[in-house]
């Protein structure tokens, strides 16, 4: 079982330093049981995040010290955080967080949204007079009742529930969506281009439409996946939306479907790839390997896919009980799915070279996967900077204590590719900058004229249409909002709290 690697046992470590200070009724006193308060709950609760925190937490040393335990948890682990700053703290912290329910925090992880819209979309500033803001539809997910009701990527949207979006009540609008959602879409764009992104909006057709919003979707991110024959060449192309290996149920599913697509990959002779991670925001590293091990040339699992530095404490505890070369993370050429003692092969390209395209949201276990095969192959980036995010986080919870639900996130890690390269907090620079917003693009996506795709094409058939593409209006590009909370992150396996004996 793919549990079973050299990360695990590393993990197992760390959740065996974790069994400390375990069963011990802190609501008892004397024989007897007192209130369960809520100041005294959240006494019991930041104690456990603070004695996590001050074992595995990577700046640890920086870590700042709370008087006051009766905070509320999400409160008393954000006081810990050693937070970035670009002037005084510029290596600081910009990724670890907490969440209330554990059972959510690696539902979510997993692809499994319990409040699921049907679409991926990003935001942005439509007025900066009057701080109005407009949505764009990415993507839409399969098997959703957006899917059923026709929304397509490309089109806007500026209202939600009859209120019009901008800078106060977005985050509200969006983040309690009900049962039944209605928005207010502007799509079929005009034949004849306005002079301002303002003006184009207002152009559009206005359509409401009403969907319901599905709880507990699992979303697969094996999204698309297709082989292009042109003249000589077979070209594959594969958008993977996050790394994870199921939806939460042990199966190994996603990782399944990826093997048996670059399967077909590799019978049909594919010569080029072209992997779209422009909505990947990372997820579980071990994923992103075997996702490398797919790709990389003469694959060995001599060779070196990342390997990880911890805070002082741990570091130490590592090198001395396992030597130094027990935190590197190699290639795989198997693996062994969940309830399976066979192992499955990997299926391998071999290829020369790798095309990524990339997005605003390419970050963490993506970036790693381009930062860990750059060191054995020429990897080209085709579409705009990345996220910025070298460190790996891990999820903590305990499984079994009805007295505290919480889960928490922190960043544990910093990651280096074999070369020992991890310079990349600001991203990785496009080999060949080109925007994909939909006001010039309207393509849709695994279609050879959108813009990035056909970019990617036309590179691999030495054409020279690589160019940047020039905005159609008198005006700057949209400003994005940037939303933090679609960063997965670079995981390792998350790990419940052992307790002593076991």
């Amino acid at each position: 079982m793919r549990k079973y690697s050299l990360l695990h046992w590393s993990l197992v470590l760390v959740a065996l330093l974790f069994a400390s200070c375990e069963g011990e009724n802190r609501f008892s006193r004397d024989g007897r049981e007192e209130t369960d308060s809520l100041k005294l709950n959240n006494k019991y609760v930041n104690e456990w995040i603070y004695e996590r925190m001050s074992l595995v937490y990577y700046w640890n040393d920086k870590m700042n010290v709370s008087e006051d335990y009766s905070l509320s948890p999400s409160s008393f682990f954000d006081a810990l955080l050693y937070h970035y700053h670009p002037s005084t703290a510029p290596d600081g912290d910009r990724f670890s967080f907490i969440q209330s329910n554990y059972v959510n925090l690696l539902n979510n992880l997993s692809g499994l949204s319990s409040k699921e819209i049907g679409f991926d979309y990003q935001l942005y500033l439509r007025s900066e007079t009057d701080m109005t803001i407009v949505g764009q539809v990415t993507y839409v997910k399969a098997n959703t009742p957006a899917a059923q009701a026709g929304i397509r990527r490309g089109w806007w949207f500026d209202q939600v529930q009859g209120n019009t979006l901008n800078t106060e009540n977005y985050l509200d609008l969006l983040n309690n969506l009900p049962a039944g959602v209605s928005l207010r879409f502007l799509s079929e764009a005009p034949q004849q281009i306005p002079g301002s992104f303002d003006a184009y909006l207002e152009a559009m057709q206005k359509d409401t439409l009403s969907f319901a919003v599905l709880d507990n979707y699992a979303e697969n991110p094996n999204y698309l996946d297709t082989i292009y024959r042109i003249g000589d060449k077979k070209i594959a192309y594969y958008m993977c939306n996050f790394f994870a290996f199921d939806s939460g149920d042990n199966s190994d599913q996603f990782l399944l479907e990826m093997n048996s697509v670059f399967g077909r990959f590799k019978t049909e002779g594919v010569s080029e790839l072209v992997l779209d991670l422009r909505y990947n925001s990372g997820g579980y590293i071990l994923m992103s390997t075997y996702l490398s091990s797919m790709i990389l040339p003469d694959l060995s699992r001599d060779k070196v896919f990342c390997y990880f530095r911890y805070n002082e404490y741990l570091q130490a505890v590592y090198d001395r009980q396992y030597g130094e070369d027990y935190l590197l993370m190699h290639f795989e050429e198997e693996f062994k799915p969940a309830d399976s003692g066979q192992a499955i092969l990997l299926n391998n390209l071999n290829l020369d070279r790798l095309i990524v395209l990339t997005g605003d949201y390419t970050a963490s276990a993506s970036e790693q996967l381009i930062n860990g095969l750059r060191a054995y192959m020429p990897v080209i980036l085709i579409g705009t900077t990345t996220y910025g995010k070298n460190v790996s986080s891990l999820s903590i919870y305990e499984q079994n204590d009805p007295q505290n639900k919480w889960g928490i996130q922190p960043i544990v890690a910093k990651v280096f590719n074999s070369l020992g390269e991890s310079d990349y907090t600001a991203g990785f620079d496009p080999d060949f900058e080109l925007t994909e917003l939909s006001v010039y693009d309207q393509s849709a996506l695994g279609d050879t004229t959108e813009l990035l795709l056909n970019a990617a094409i036309s590179l691999i058939l030495d054409k020279n249409t690589l160019a940047l593409r020039k905005s159609q209006f008198d005006v700057k590009i949209p400003v994005l909002i940037k939303d933090e909370t679609k960063i997965r992150g670079s995981l390792l396996p998350p790990v419940s709290s052992l307790k002593k004996g076991q």
